[in-house]
């Protein structure tokens, strides 16, 4: 048999065997930051056999290991020198994108386009660029003046928490071309996310205000010390954290408030009825309608960023310590113990679960 045929029959046998295959565009799942896959159903925590591994990124010091993300039948991830699109049964890489003297701050799938934001090694300036999803050709780049801190890709417009001059702003481009559509001075795009096309961004005067992603235009503001630690699969509410520290729900459209919690959270995980949130060695899962505690889960290690893909919750904990792997309405305890990083949520997406630590990325299913 012949190696062609080989790998396409290895490529069979390793699909997973239930429902649609389900996509992870951009870190934290979509533009919302939800960290939530309603569309995964193929994945069997009890079977997951790490099937291939790969090094994330090369010997550079400026070099850094970025989460993977899946689409279209590939998986994008960091790689030695550059980033690549593998196979996603196989781990075999399809092509290579090579990138000079840069590492890469994030990355985002959106409209048949890899969208990167990168930094030269030497500190002095950053990139946004935009490549093809299936050859890894670029189609346009914007340099950008000074140190650029994070991007979000929605509705056409790809939106960069900026420090031209080193002055603060946030700015807005256009997918399609690299255009720039607007520019806020003097804003930070603090836990930028989109949530139903709204970013909520901090302003000099100590406040908040949320803003059309395609114009840049105000849709609200507030006095609030407000930032965004993640937003609901609805596109209808911002979860914030601000002065103090306190977990809050917001209304997305007009900025009021639906509850507030006393436990802090750097971020935040949401479903449509529930919130599960990170805290010490625990994750917490609150009502999403009340804010209400309904259960936790502890943790052999310090909390990371936990993960909701179909009906599981995935979290993970210290450095090397074992993924917990729990049922996501009532916190039962599933089939987990790979090693995790608290620091890289897991991707999870066609049914496989991807880990990394920044310096290799494993594949599970």
């Amino acid at each position: 048999m012949s190696s062609v045929l080989v790998t396409a029959l290895v490529a069979v046998l390793t699909l997973p065997l239930s429902g649609p295959p389900s996509e992870w565009t951009q870190p934290g799942y979509g533009p919302g930051a939800t960290f939530y896959n309603p569309l995964e159903n193929g994945l069997d925590p009890s079977k997951l056999v790490k099937r291939w591994e790969i090094p994330t990124h090369g010997s550079p010091e400026c070099e850094i290991g970025r989460e993977p993300l899946i689409a279209g039948g590939n998986v994008y991830s960091s790689a030695a020198g550059g980033f690549a699109a593998f196979d996603p049964a196989t781990g075999a890489r399809r092509w290579f994108t090579k990138l000079v003297r840069r590492g890469i701050t994030r990355m985002a799938i959106a409209d048949g386009k890899i969208v990167t934001l990168t930094y030269t090694c030497d500190g002095q300036g950053s990139f946004l660029t935009a490549f093809s999803a299936t050859t890894g050709t670029r189609l346009w780049e914007v340099p950008i003046g000074g140190p650029a801190q994070d991007m979000v890709v929605d509705r056409g417009v790809a939106v960069v928490d900026t420090r031209p001059d080193y002055t603060l702003s946030t700015t807005g481009y256009r997918l399609g071309d690299g255009g720039r559509l607007w520019r806020l001075t003097g804003t930070r795009g603090d836990g930028l996310l989109s949530s139903g096309g709204r970013l909520l961004l901090r302003t000099n005067e100590s406040g908040a205000r949320a803003v059309d992603i395609k114009t840049g235009g105000t849709v609200w503001q507030t006095t609030q010390n407000w930032y965004a630690v993640g937003s609901d699969p609805a596109g209808t509410r911002f979860y914030v954290s601000g002065t103090g520290g306190a977990l809050a729900a917001v209304n997305a459209a007009n900025g009021s408030t639906i509850w507030k919690s006393d436990v802090p959270s750097p971020g935040v995980t949401a479903d449509d009825k529930r919130v599960y949130l990170p805290r010490y060695r625990s994750v917490l899962c609150l009502d999403a309608g009340t804010g209400r505690k309904l259960w936790s889960v502890h943790l052999p290690d310090a909390a990371g960023q936990p993960v909701r893909a179909g009906a599981l919750l995935f979290s993970p904990s210290g450095i090397d310590s074992p993924l917990s792997i729990v049922d996501a309405v009532t916190g039962r305890a599933m089939k987990g113990g790979m090693p995790s990083d608290q620091h890289y949520p897991p991707a999870v997406a066609g049914g496989r679960l991807f880990l990394t630590d920044g310096d290799r990325l494993r594949a599970y299913f």
